[in-house]
């Protein structure tokens, strides 16, 4: 009677205390988690096993096993974000505790996961093939705006679960792959590739170029990254380019240029803006302030190009050619010969910046500059038609009517003449052309043969011009007779 008693005061006892809410049930520690996450593991029951995991990763923030397992089941139940951050804290306390055969065993278990999403992205590629598709409404699988992988003790509590696809588009679908072996490694640069090719190919173009940003920071300068972010960046502005959009193209131009981290292709960025900023001026108002002020800025665009180390000199060349040439058109005659004066220091050798350069300062009346720069530019051609024209015009302007003459018969003859192809067959038939009193015979035994001769007829009158080029010599004659001689720097020979 007495032990049984006992028995009852103790139970009424407990009862009184489970009332007051004393006693309460004690959490299972890590390592009982730790092993029952295991058994449900072997069990193939993810769901069981990750609670059980997690519950031995919270006691046990440092136990790699537990971790290791975890983003198995993670992955198992298609919550990549959080088996993605499982992965990474695992291999980052591996490393710290120098344990290469565990940070190999982890590395070689994350890429098996993300081989099959990655191979699932590039069959569903390959299936896309080059037709165009109408992509579904994305925002049913892919991140509204992708963004990569969160910080992994952040990610690692995303328990997410992300659907198998099943829309109709191939194209989608590789991207949503990609995306998702994105998230589990976060190290892989072939899946950023990927990912920012078919996000481009999908119209998704920040999310391409958060892609490719994601991928160089993995590794910077990788090429393949480097252009599918050229590409990414590009597409909209070519878009509203081709579209005849230029205003707007103009800021996607130059958004274009501030994404893409390679400098050396900086210069094409800057010659589309410039490009797009004069088919805008083309398309305003003749005679309006703002087609004024467009030209503008499409000639400073152009000559910014000039200060651009990545430039090669070809690509200087000819953007200072371009602002020369808006400014002329403008005839905007100072800021033309302004920029002549940069473009010539900066190119002597080029004939088209000294051609451009004499022709301005002619229609400035700069006659002795035009001069200047027109010899200089037959210096580089002397077979330069329009430059002997221009300077037999700024010759004539000067009042050195006998240079102008002479220069206006080169001119005639290179424009307007017929050159000869038999050319000792016609010199030596001079006297039965024009005469016994012809003078070309005399030219001929003091020069000997000419390199070139052109006729060409004027107010009735024949005339023929015979030209050395090698000794920088011209001599016209009018039906026989001496008329003009010329002179301009020998011929280089090719």
């Amino acid at each position: 009677m007495e032990f049984s008693t006992v028995r009852r005061s103790t139970g009424v006892a407990l009862m009184a205390l489970a009332a007051l809410g004393l006693l309460v049930s004690q959490p299972a520690s890590a390592s009982i988690c730790f092993t029952s996450g295991k058994v449900y593991m072997q069990q193939k029951v993810y769901e069981k096993a990750a609670y059980f995991l997690e519950c031995a990763r919270k006691g046990e923030p440092e136990n790699v096993d537990a971790l290791a397992l975890l983003a198995v089941a993670r992955a198992q139940q298609r919550q990549y974000v959080s088996a993605g951050a499982a992965f990474k804290i695992a291999l980052d306390i591996a490393a710290k505790k120098k344990d290469p055969k565990r940070i190999q065993d982890l590395e070689r278990n994350r890429l098996a996961v993300n081989a099959q999403l990655f191979n699932a992205g590039v069959k569903a590629l390959s299936g896309a093939g080059a037709s165009a598709e109408a992509p579904s409404d994305s925002s049913a699988y892919l991140a509204k705006s992708y963004s990569g992988a969160p910080d992994p003790q952040t990610g690692i509590t995303d328990t997410t679960v992300f659907a198998p696809y099943t829309g109709a588009s191939r194209l989608e679908e590789s991207a949503y792959s990609f995306e998702l072996a994105s998230y589990v490694d976060p190290t892989s640069v072939e899946t950023y590739q990927n990912l920012a090719y078919v996000m481009s190919g999908l119209g998704r173009t920040d999310d391409a170029i958060r892609a490719a940003r994601r991928g160089l920071d993995v590794k910077p300068g990788d090429e393949k990254l480097l252009r599918n972010l050229r590409a990414a960046v590009m597409s909209k502005a070519l878009k509203l380019y081709n579209d005849g959009k230029y205003a707007e193209s103009i800021t996607e131009f130059k958004h274009a240029m501030e994404q893409d981290p390679d400098t050396k292709v900086a210069p094409q960025y800057q010659l589309r803006i410039a490009d797009a900023r004069l088919k805008h001026a083309e398309e305003l108002a003749k005679g309006s302030p703002e087609r004024k002020a467009a030209y503008d800025s499409a000639a400073m665009d152009f000559a910014t190009v000039l200060g651009m180390p990545a430039a090669s000199d070809s690509i200087k060349e000819n953007a200072m050619y371009n602002a020369i040439v808006i400014y002329a058109n403008q005839e905007d005659y100072p800021k033309a010969i302004a920029m002549f004066d940069k473009a010539g220091a900066a190119f002597p050798k080029s004939q088209e910046i000294w051609t451009v350069g004499g022709q301005t300062k002619f229609q400035a009346k700069d006659y002795p500059g035009a001069i200047t720069a027109l010899k200089h530019a037959l210096e580089l051609d002397p077979t330069d038609a329009t430059n002997h024209q221009f300077l037999f015009l700024a010759l004539n302007q000067t009042g050195d009517k006998k240079n102008s003459v002479a220069e206006y018969t080169i001119y005639k003859a290179l424009s307007q003449g017929t050159k000869k192809t038999n050319l000792k067959a016609w010199v030596d038939s001079a006297d039965n052309r024009l005469g016994p009193q012809n003078q070309c015979k005399t030219v001929l035994k003091a020069e000997s043969y000419p390199e070139e001769v052109y006729t060409y007829s004027e107010e009735n009158k024949m005339f023929e011009t015979w030209f050395f080029w090698s000794k920088g010599k011209s001599v016209t004659f009018l039906e026989g007779q001496i008329f003009a001689q010329g002179a301009f720097p020998p011929k280089k020979s090719s």
